[in-house]
């Protein structure tokens, strides 16, 4: 069974909650009567979560996720969101995104601690990964990534790596217009699904899904994915333009086969 590739739309602080539901409006018209082939997220901030929540609950063609939420489940932790106060709404989160990981001082352990948190309320985690453009110019970025990776594995059991979604994206890329070379994506996919491998079999590596992040847009989307690159994008600011949100999961899509 192939699996489905995966389109991750991350709205971050962009919008306001006009903005978002407006947005979601226009991406579910555009959706409609249309087939597609990729499985597609949208991440609004933690205020919208209900009204988009509603407003896809019959809508099959766009799940929804949080951008972040805090290891604990409950307790004196000023200004944080639970797991409980996301679980209603959502099937899906970011975890350690790097503006998280260097806001609030995230680590490696922490990401990992909040994956299996998540997966133990059956919500699937996208587990963000990647290297500084300090690590990338002293070729630190294989080290980085096996580092990440390693906790991962480490820290989720088989069942937990199957529903969990893995995105590549380097620090440097994100926001910046800089992009990896496909190839050097590729390999950076290669080298995590080794890694699975080694630890597990080949089975569970090639169901694990590996995605793509960092300056995305409708122009190159599709030197990302598909073969032996990754089973889908992680999308920042594309994704806040319905139309070109739209031409990306098309792209994907095309990449992987029409529906």
């Amino acid at each position: 069974m192939k699996k489905r590739p995966i389109v991750v739309g991350n709205w971050k602080m962009e919008l306001s909650h006009k903005a978002e539901l407006e947005l979601i409006r226009a991406l579910k018209n555009m959706l409609k009567g249309v087939p597609i082939k990729s499985e597609v997220v949208v991440c609004p901030s933690y205020p919208s979560l209900p009204a988009i929540a509603e407003a896809l609950k019959k809508n099959s063609k766009i799940a929804v996720g949080a951008q972040n939420v805090f290891l604990e489940e409950k307790g004196a932790y000023t200004g944080q969101v639970s797991v409980l106060d996301i679980k209603p709404f959502v099937n899906w989160s970011l975890v350690g995104h790097s503006e998280v990981r260097a806001a609030a001082g995230v680590t490696d352990d922490i990401v990992v601690k909040t994956a299996a948190m998540l997966r133990g309320h059956n919500i699937n985690p996208i587990v963000c990964i990647g290297e500084s453009e300090e690590e990338r110019r002293s070729e630190q970025t294989v080290t980085k990534i096996r580092t990440q990776v390693a906790s991962l594995i480490e820290g989720l059991d088989r069942t937990s790596l199957v529903q969990t979604v893995i995105a590549y994206e380097p620090i440097w890329a994100i926001g910046s217009g800089q992009t990896p070379d496909p190839d050097d994506v590729a390999q950076i996919v290669l080298l995590i699904r080794r890694q699975l491998t080694d630890r597990y079999d080949q089975e569970l590596a090639e169901r694990v899904r590996i995605i793509y992040g960092g300056s995305v847009t409708p122009e190159n989307a599709g030197h990302y994915v598909g073969g032996p690159n990754a089973d889908g994008l992680l999308i920042g600011g594309a994704s806040l333009h319905p139309q070109k949100f739209m031409e990306i999961i098309q792209a994907v899509d095309s990449a992987f086969g029409e529906a």
